[in-house]
């Protein structure tokens, strides 16, 4: 599976409307601007990992890379 980044992005709002938390929410629990979080959400931004790992730790998931041989 290709990983891009409209996929996580895509992902994360996903995960998030689950969980019935609004944009404001995710940035009052992770700390990181609601701006920013749309901005993934919408593959408009490319995240840092740090980034990445306090919007997943919010959202009960994680980073998971499958690394494949050619």
């Amino acid at each position: 599976m290709e990983l891009t980044i409209k996929k996580i992005g895509k992902t994360i709002r996903n995960r998030r409307k689950q969980l019935n938390l609004e944009l404001k929410d995710l940035q009052d629990y992770s700390g990181v601007n609601y701006v920013s979080i749309s901005d993934i959400e919408n593959g408009k931004s490319n995240p840092t990992i740090k980034t990445l790992e306090k919007l997943l730790d919010v959202l009960g998931m994680e980073i998971n890379i499958e690394v494949k041989s050619k």
